[in-house]
């Protein structure tokens, strides 16, 4: 949408704004008789949430000026008399003018579409003296990492952790003009009030940011990432049959357990192999029937929980790097232990990988060069990747730069999509990564989430096992 709308232009900086109120005007109530000391009291009236579409032509947190801009991965909300950014988001599906906190004072919000259709998220953009700042309900004070309503949690008294976080999802509703928290394993809702929110500028986001990379004695180097450097032991895996075709593995780095499981054909082998890397916080479990899948396709499928996807204390992740070096020597490891395995032919071996299990995958595939015969990305976290720094035990920092190591990297690579997910919405979000890749094609699901459950992970199976044999 791109609206131009010739009025007084407003003055802001960088991400950070400062500009004049948005504010719907007060009106004065007046006494019929005044006593000798004059009164006036102020109301605020109400405001009613308004839905932005292309007729909507007002002012957004002041600026009268603005488009919405789409990117490979961002809607930017745009001042047109500046040209610079002073709201954003991803994946988004609906935005509203709405007053939450019935100041008379209009709040951005917008519904953001990540999964299926009921999986959505609220970003909420306010201004206060001169000034954007945002929230985000269901990371609230943690800012960063996966959604756990700490702020709900408390008012609420729920348990919401690494193993269950993922059926909270929040939404606006604009009749009751409220944020709306909703488990969908139990059909709760729950009203998010306004004195949950917990606000950022884009100044203490970049701060928090900064934190989680190390601190500014730790920016990213100026390298490429054939310099990321991965380190582990690994000792024997411990391999116990639960069937003819399903066996129970144990793998071991840097003498963690990592747990796992062999799917295999019907008949004598030995297979090609698969194996599957989790997305961020998920168990091997959630990805059984992908391996059961590739297994009935006539490959020894691998499948295992990388040893940091879960912490008893329900902590989630601070540092994105630190995770991304663990969980690629745990791949390594498994790696390392596949010419263990039954009715496993280690001369040709192909990564599967999911979110971000997706860019440890493509990383292992472009690092492993001959080692790995192609890449299956589902949804792959790649943008993360491109300026992701990794902090090693002297203190050095390292920026991983995916997308010049896949640049370097001449690997066949398909990359699954899904149309119900945030990255279905820019059909571009992979064109980085395409237009690097050698060999490198992207196919679009109809219908799927970012997770490809049930029918359309079956659809990616297929299609995948039909990808290598094309190769």
């Amino acid at each position: 949408m791109k609206k131009t709308i010739l009025l007084p232009s407003v003055a802001i900086l960088a991400t950070c704004i400062f500009m004049t109120s948005c504010s719907q005007p007060a009106t004065e109530e007046v006494p019929a008789s005044l006593p000798e000391e004059s009164v006036t009291e102020t109301t605020v009236e109400p405001f009613d949430p308004i839905l932005i579409t292309e007729d909507y032509d007002g002012p957004i947190l002041g600026i009268e000026n603005w488009h919405i801009e789409d990117t490979a991965y961002y809607h930017l909300f745009i001042n047109d008399d500046t040209g610079e950014e002073f709201a954003s988001c991803t994946g988004s599906e609906l935005y509203y003018l709405a007053d939450l906190n019935n100041d008379g004072e209009p709040e951005l919000v917008v519904v953001e579409k990540w999964g299926s259709p009921n999986n959505t998220y609220t970003m909420i953009f306010k201004l206060e003296d001169g000034v954007i700042s945002s929230a985000t309900p269901c990371e609230g004070s943690e800012y960063a990492g996966p959604c756990y309503y700490p702020e709900l949690a408390d008012a609420y008294d729920l348990k919401i952790n690494q193993s269950n976080y993922k059926y909270y999802s929040d939404t606006f509703d604009p009749e009751r003009n409220m944020i709306i928290v909703t488990d969908s394993s139990t059909g709760n809702e729950y009203e998010f009030a306004w004195e949950y929110m917990v606000f950022f500028t884009q100044e203490e986001k970049d701060a928090v940011i900064e934190e989680l990379m190390g601190g500014t004695n730790a920016e990213p180097a100026d390298k490429t990432s054939d310099t990321v450097g991965i380190s582990y032991s690994t000792a024997e895996p411990v391999i116990s049959d639960i069937s003819d075709t399903v066996k129970e593995i144990t793998f071991y780095r840097d003498g963690m357990e990592i747990e796992g499981k062999l799917y295999l054909p019907e008949g004598d082998g030995p297979f090609p192999v698969i194996v599957l890397c989790c997305g961020l916080l998920q168990p091997y479990t959630d990805y059984e029937a992908d391996a059961q899948g590739f297994a009935d396709n006539g490959y020894a499928a691998v499948v295992f929980s990388f040893v940091d996807y879960s912490d008893p204390n329900g902590a989630q992740p601070t540092d994105y790097g630190e995770v991304f070096l663990s969980e690629t020597a745990d791949l390594y490891a498994v790696m390392d232990s596949l010419s263990l395995l039954p009715e496993s032919d280690t001369s040709e071996v192909y990564l599967w990988g999911h979110s971000f299990g997706g860019l440890v995958a493509a990383f292992a595939g472009c690092d492993k060069g001959p080692e790995v015969d192609g890449l299956l990305l589902v949804e792959p976290a790649l943008v993360i990747g491109e300026e992701l720094a990794v902090t090693y035990e002297d203190g050095t920092c390292e920026a991983l730069r995916i997308y010049d190591l896949l640049a370097d990297c001449d690997i066949n690579t398909v990359i699954y999509m899904g149309t119900h997910d945030g990255f279905g919405d820019d059909p571009t979000s992979f064109d980085q990564a395409l237009e690097v890749l050698a060999s490198g094609e992207l196919v679009i699901i109809e219908g799927a989430d970012h997770f490809f459950e049930g029918e359309y992970g079956e659809m990616m199976v297929e299609d995948a096992c039909e990808k290598i044999a094309s190769w």
